[in-house]
C-alpha cells in the first residue's frame, strides 16, 4: 500500500510554534518507526497494517509496507491502534490543581468579589507546567489542550492558551488562542438577572472594543464609561477583528440563535461550549460555520435551558455538518481529560460515526484554533503527536502503550500510578508502606 494523504511540509511547522524537544530528557535527533499498526490518520481512510515514520519530531512517511530506515528505533504496533494525540479543546489544565484550595486554583476569579477584569486575563500568567494532572492526563493519551480561565463576575473569562502535555518549559503551543465568554443563564446572572441585559451588555462591550481598536488614543481622551476597563477592551481587539475565536458557554436554543445573529452582525469567529440544545439549531449552526464543544453525556436537564438535552446531540450535529469536539463537564476540566475517549465512545453508541468521533478528539480541535496545518492528524509534514493504544481507544478499559509529543516518546509514570504501586499490597510489613522501597 502506498502512503496516503501526503501534503507539502510546511515551513510554518517550525516557525509557528516551538517544538519542545529541548525540554525533554534528550533532544530528538533519531528516527522512530511505528510499524504494522491500525493507523487512524483522522485525515482519510484507516490504514490496516500501517506504518508511521517520525524524524526530528515530524512525520515524514505514512502508509503501508514501508521499510524502517536504517538506525531507526522500531516499535512493533501489531494488533495495536495508532491515532493522533487527543486534543482537549476546553479545560483548566495547569490552572487548577485542587478545586477547593484557593491557593492551588487559578481557574478564574471567585464570583461575588467584584473583580473588575475579565477579557484581559491571560491563562499563560497562571499556567503551571509541573501540575501533577498533566502527567496523569498525558498517560491517558492527551497530548494537547486549551488551558482556559472561567468567568468571574464578568461576561468574559479571559484568554486561553493551547499547551502541549509534555510539561516542558516551552510547552505553550499558542498563547491567547481563544477568548472565553459566558452567556445564557450564566450571562444573565452577570447582567442583572436577565438574558436581555446579558445580550445588550455583550453588544455594548463589542462596540466599545471596536471603538478602542479603531483609534486607541482618541478613545482614551474622550469621555467614556468607566465600567469598561481599557485592558479588557484591548484584549477584545483580537475578537472584534475576527483574529481570535470567542468560546461562548451557552446551551438553550433561543440563546444559540441570538449568538448566530451576533456572529453575523459583528463578523466574529464563534465556538459554542455546552450547546445542550444545539441539535435544535444544527442546520443554522452549520451554515454559520459555528463549531460546538459539547459533553456527549448530557441527557437530563440540570436547568431550564437544558430541557432539550439528548444523548444524540453529537450525532445530530455531525449529521448536519457541524464541527464538534468534546469536553469534560464543569468541575472536571483538569482532572479527567483522559476520559474524553470514553465520552466519544458513548457518542458513537448514540449514533455518531466512529471516524467522526476520532476527528472530534483530534483534528477538529486543531482546526478550531487554527493549528490544523501542524497538528491533529497523522499526515506527512505534521508534528508527531501520536498515541499507540493497546486496543480500541474508545473502549473504557483501553489505555495507551506509548505517547509521543513533538515526536518524543513520553514518560507515562504519574502520581496516580505511583500511589497504586505503593498501596497495591496492604499486608503488614517491617516498615510503613511509604518507606518499604525495594523491600
Amino acid at each position: 500500500m502506498n502512503a496516503i494523504n501526503h501534503k507539502p511540509i510546511f515551513a510554518a511547522v517550525f516557525s509557528v510554534f516551538s517544538l519542545t524537544v529541548a525540554d525533554n530528557a534528550v533532544a530528538q535527533t533519531s528516527t522512530t518507526a511505528i510499524m504494522n499498526g491500525e493507523v487512524h490518520t483522522a485525515a482519510g481512510d484507516v490504514i490496516k497494517n500501517g506504518d508511521v515514520i517520525i524524524r526530528d519530531g515530524v512525520i515524514v512517511q505514512v502508509g503501508g509496507d514501508l521499510i524502517a530506515p536504517t538506525g531507526a528505533t522500531v516499535i512493533d504496533a501489531s494488533g495495536k491502534v495508532v491515532t493522533p494525540g487527543i486534543f482537549a479543546p476546553l479545560s483548566s489544565i495547569g490552572l487548577l490543581e485542587i478545586s477547593l484550595d484557593e491557593e492551588a486554583n487559578d481557574a478564574g476569579p471567585n464570583r461575588g468579589e467584584g473583580f473588575p477584569l475579565g477579557a484581559a486575563l491571560d491563562a499563560v500568567d497562571a499556567y503551571r507546567r509541573t501540575s501533577t494532572l498533566i502527567a496523569i492526563n498525558r498517560a491517558g493519551g492527551v497530548t494537547r489542550a486549551l488551558a482556559a480561565p472561567s468567568p468571574g463576575d464578568s461576561l468574559f473569562g479571559g484568554r486561553g492558551a493551547v499547551i502541549d502535555m509534555s510539561g516542558g518549559v516551552s510547552s505553550v503551543t499558542k498563547p491567547r488562542a481563544a477568548q472565553i465568554a459566558m452567556m445564557g443563564s450564566g450571562g444573565a446572572e452577570r447582567a442583572g438577572g436577565t438574558r436581555m441585559g446579558a445580550w445588550a451588555f455583550m453588544r455594548e462591550y463589542l462596540d466599545e472594543a471596536r471603538s478602542y481598536a479603531a483609534n486607541p488614543n482618541t478613545y482614551i481622551r474622550r469621555n467614556r464609561e468607566e465600567r469598561f476597563a481599557l485592558s479588557d477592551l484591548k484584549a477584545l481587539g483580537a475578537v472584534v477583528s475576527g483574529g481570535q475565536p470567542l468560546i461562548v458557554h451557552i446551551n438553550g436554543e433561543a440563546d444559540i440563535r441570538n449568538l448566530i445573529r451576533l456572529k453575523t452582525d459583528y463578523s466574529l469567529r464563534v465556538i459554542i461550549a455546552g450547546g445542550s440544545e444545539a441539535w435544535r439549531v444544527a442546520e443554522p449552526l452549520a451554515a454559520a460555520n459555528i463549531a460546538v464543544i459539547l459533553d456527549p453525556m448530557v441527557n437530563l436537564p440540570s436547568q431550564f435551558e437544558d430541557l432539550g438535552a439528548t444523548l444524540e446531540n453529537a450525532a445530530r450535529l455531525n449529521a448536519a455538518g457541524v464541527k464538534i469536539a468534546f469536553y469534560n463537564p464543569p468541575g472536571f476540566g483538569a482532572h479527567n481529560l483522559r476520559l474524553l475517549t470514553q465520552q466519544a465512545g458513548n457518542a458513537v453508541a448514540e449514533g455518531l460515526p466512529y471516524d467522526a468521533a476520532i476527528a472530534a478528539l483530534t483534528i477538529n480541535p486543531a482546526e478550531m484554533f487554527g493549528l490544523d496545518r501542524q497538528l491533529g492528524s497523522i499526515e506527512l509534514g505534521k508534528v508527531a503527536d501520536i498515541v499507540i493504544w493497546e486496543g480500541d481507544p474508545l473502549e473504557v478499559t483501553t489505555v495507551p502503550q506509548a505517547v509521543f509529543i513533538n515526536g518524543v516518546r513520553q514518560d507515562l509514570d504519574n502520581r496516580q500510578a505511583a500511589l497504586l504501586s505503593r498501596y497495591r499490597d496492604l499486608s503488614r510489613g517491617a516498615l510503613p508502606l511509604a518507606y518499604r522501597g525495594g523491600e
